[in-house]
């Protein structure tokens, strides 16, 4: 082995010391920085939509059928316009201005359900109408965010002579109140005292006709979700002069469409 000189083992002790610090150094240095990573992951859901719809004839503000022993007469009037008559009438009763239900006359005596004018008749020449006051509520509720439309259609027992000039028969549904167009109408009790001087029996002077040919637009929503809207209504029946005698009874089909 060769022998170092005195300054060259000097030289190295002062390298080997350096090394040592350097050593000392890097083991006493902070750790190293964390490292970190994000991925993500979809969850998705779709809300299904939710719609119904109920009918309430003599309607009562509380959604129901109002029945004889908890509305008064006078909510659910059968009111009669003989455009000049003086012999033709409504709800059993002839040249009556106002003839109201008591339980036993008109309606079937109360019966859920049904709009029933009672014993109608008709004048030679003049056209006679009868409006029964709060006569179906249209109760519905949709979470659609787009709104719904209702429509309503005569889809049975339509008679041959319905919404026909010759000797006709019409029905106009006339809404109590402004039902809304974007969401919760509130139920309107109706404010007419008179049925409506109408003398058609192919179209409606007020309200919206019901037609047999095709379902009629009732309301046309366009915003939601509707937590409850009441399409409280009432409903006219005009006849022609010398109406054609015989019992009718006409289904109405209203029709909830989410959009």
């Amino acid at each position: 082995m060769a022998l170092l000189a005195h300054g060259e083992r000097k030289m190295n002790t002062k390298r080997l010391a350096a090394l040592v610090t350097l050593g000392a150094l890097l083991s006493t240095a902070a750790p190293a920085m964390a490292v970190t990573q994000t991925g993500t992951v979809n969850v998705e859901w779709n809300y299904a939509i939710t719609a119904t719809l109920n009918l309430y004839t003599q309607s009562t503000e509380s959604g129901s059928h109002g029945a004889a022993s908890s509305v008064t007469p006078a909510a659910n009037d059968i009111y009669w316009n003989g455009n000049g008559s003086t012999t033709s009438g409504c709800n059993g009763t002839t040249d009556t201005v106002a003839a109201g239900k008591d339980g036993s006359g008109g309606n079937g005596a109360w019966a859920t359900g049904t709009v029933n004018f009672g014993l109608v008749v008709a004048d030679a020449a003049d056209y006679t109408n009868c409006l029964e006051t709060n006569a179906v509520d249209a109760y519905f509720v949709t979470n659609d965010s787009k709104g719904a439309d209702i429509t309503v259609q005569a889809t049975a027992g339509v008679p041959s002579a319905y919404d026909t000039a010759s000797n006709g028969s019409l029905l106009c549904i006339l809404p109590n109140g402004a039902w809304s167009t974007t969401t919760n109408t509130a139920w309107t009790a109706s404010a007419r005292v008179a049925a409506v001087a109408m003398s058609s029996t192919t179209a409606c002077s007020s309200g919206t006709l019901v037609s047999a040919a095709a379902a009629a637009p009732l309301l046309t929503q366009t915003a939601g979700p509707d937590t409850g809207s009441d399409l409280n209504s009432d409903m006219q029946l005009n006849m022609g002069p010398q109406m054609q005698s015989g019992a009718q009874t006409v289904v109405l089909t209203y029709t909830l469409t989410t959009n």
